[in-house]
């Protein structure tokens, strides 16, 4: 029989509804029970690691629970999964790309609805996440999503629909793989590993600022002596209005890295079509790194970690948009 380790941090799968709301109020040990009674063939190993809202979820959070998988694996489980608040949910799996070097399968999954409500989604996803964790060979892909029997890499997925429980996909790319009949069913291979060449817990402060129209440099300037780094979202391929773009040149002569990533859910930041002020031409050439195509969300988990483990922005972004 196969031992999986079912880690759980709390979110929508684990909620009660109470007459405040529906709260995290169900731990590990239940889930894995009800996970059990569906697969009679696997061992579900049941760890608490946080019982909360993703909302409240940090990139400390996220580290520990990088150490939490890596002794379930040192202890034996031939696969993990994960089960995770939807808010953030997309971050911790990058999160987990960035610090994991997985020998097994390691799954993220959630739900949408409560337990007990009409169509509640949760078992479901549980069981296709096992049956993604059961299959060897998905531990090439490192961390994926699994919802709706669709499985996500880390680097694309993200969620794309606030309340249905078709809530998640990869709008670059679609899903790697379904999970048809209780079997986990690859349809594209593997890209390459997205675990940062050095580690360590994350002790700098790196901002996301999204472009919008008409913005100038108000935020910017009011973080800009407080931050270790910056990301901005950029509009299109990658622009920014004239004043905000002045603001973030700025951070950048200081010293401290920017990253400019395109706040479309699909595409990357285009390095030599625009010009003018705010173009990624004017951005890229007075000192922003690009992200390529890599989403604002995770570029910022990847400047954050990698700052705080020593690592240059040239040295986590250095393909910029050659690399789709």
């Amino acid at each position: 029989m196969s031992r999986i380790s079912l880690l759980a941090m709390g979110g929508t799968i684990s909620t009660h509804a109470t007459a405040a709301g529906a709260l995290p109020r169900l731990g590990a040990a239940h889930l894995a029970d009800a996970a059990g009674e569906q697969r009679g063939d696997v061992e579900v190993r049941a760890r608490d690691v946080l019982l909360v809202s993703s909302r409240a979820v940090t990139p400390q959070h996220m580290w520990d629970l990088a150490a939490a998988v890596r002794e379930e694996i040192e202890q034996g489980a031939a696969g993990i999964v994960i089960t995770h608040g939807t808010d953030t949910l997309e971050e911790t799996v990058y999160a987990l790309a960035l610090l994991l070097d997985t020998p097994v399968p390691v799954v993220v999954t959630g739900a949408m609805r409560v337990p007990g409500s009409a169509g509640e989604d949760g078992p479901a996803n549980l069981a296709a996440a096992i049956a993604v964790a059961m299959t060897p060979r998905f531990a090439a892909y490192g961390p994926v999503v699994v919802f709706q029997d669709e499985i996500h890499l880390a680097r694309w997925v993200t969620k794309t629909h606030s309340t249905r429980v078709a809530a998640f996909g990869s709008p670059s790319a679609g899903p790697v793989g379904h999970v048809v009949e209780g079997r986990a069913v690859p349809l594209l291979g593997p890209l390459g590993s997205e675990r940062l060449s050095r580690i360590a817990p994350p002790d700098r402060r790196v901002e996301l600022v999204w472009a919008v129209s008409g913005a100038d440099g108000l935020i910017v300037e009011a973080i800009a002596e407080r931050i270790d780094g910056l990301v901005v979202a950029g509009t299109g391929g990658g622009h920014a209005a004239p004043l905000l773009a002045d603001a973030v040149l700025r951070v950048a002569a200081a010293g401290r890295p920017v990253v400019l990533a395109s706040r479309c859910a699909g595409g990357q930041v285009l390095a030599r079509t625009y010009g003018g002020p705010g173009g990624e031409i004017h951005l890229l050439s007075s000192g922003l790194v690009s992200a390529g195509n890599l989403p604002p969300l995770k570029a910022r988990l990847r400047l954050l970690f990698g700052l705080s483990a020593g690592l240059t922005a040239a040295e986590l972004f250095p393909e910029g948009p050659s690399d789709e």
